[in-house]
């Protein structure tokens, strides 16, 4: 899947170095160090309503569609809002 032009790769940086973003190879993140990555979110079909569905990390259903393109589209979105970025980790 390309990037959509109209979600922006965001990374969310805390005082301590800690960042946290959903991963993507627009920018190479091993140049700044060594990477803890851990899923911020799963995407699941469901068979009884036919629907794609998201969890989020602590396994809340946080949004679901027929469609598994706009599931991952909406995933970008979500996690990317400066009010939802997924939980930290370190960049040594």
């Amino acid at each position: 899947m390309t990037p959509d032009a109209t979600i922006p790769e965001v990374l969310h940086f805390q005082p301590d170095g800690s960042g946290a973003g959903l991963y993507t190879e627009v920018v190479d993140l091993k140049q700044i160090g060594i990477l803890d990555v851990s899923r911020a979110s799963e995407i699941e079909f469901n068979p009884d309503t036919q629907q794609w569905e998201v969890f989020d990390a602590t396994g809340t259903l946080v949004f679901a569609d027929r469609s598994r393109d706009t599931c991952l589209r909406w995933e970008r979105g979500y996690f990317n809002q400066s009010n939802h970025p997924p939980e930290p980790a370190t960049i040594p």
